[in-house]
């Protein structure tokens, strides 16, 4: 993910609203952003937090990302295997769109 300056203003605002055990997701390289973000979208109950994080998707180039949130809370919140366990980043990453922009 290419952080660009709307995205990192989208960053700050996601860190002031969230709560402090949550905002250690916001934490690290810049390589796993996605990642931690899709564990945080699954951790917070805050709605705000989550069209935050939807909007940072959006920018970042995964437009589908809201679609697939707000289509059911099942598919990316509760996304687990039937140990309980969320999916693993190789099958998130499958669920990209095979059309050939990667980011």
């Amino acid at each position: 993910m290419k952080i660009n300056s709307k995205i990192t203003e989208l960053l700050f605002n996601l860190s002031e609203i969230e709560s402090p055990e949550n905002n250690q997701f916001l934490a690290g390289e810049e390589s796993d952003l996605r990642k931690s973000l899709l564990k945080l979208y699954r951790s917070t109950d805050n709605s705000a937090s989550r069209e935050t994080i939807i909007a940072i998707m959006t920018e970042a180039g995964y437009p589908w990302f809201g679609k697939l949130a707000r289509s059911g809370e099942q598919t990316v919140v509760s996304a687990a295997n039937d140990e309980g366990n969320f999916m693993s980043e190789d099958d998130f990453l499958d669920l990209l769109p095979v059309n050939g922009h990667f980011h």
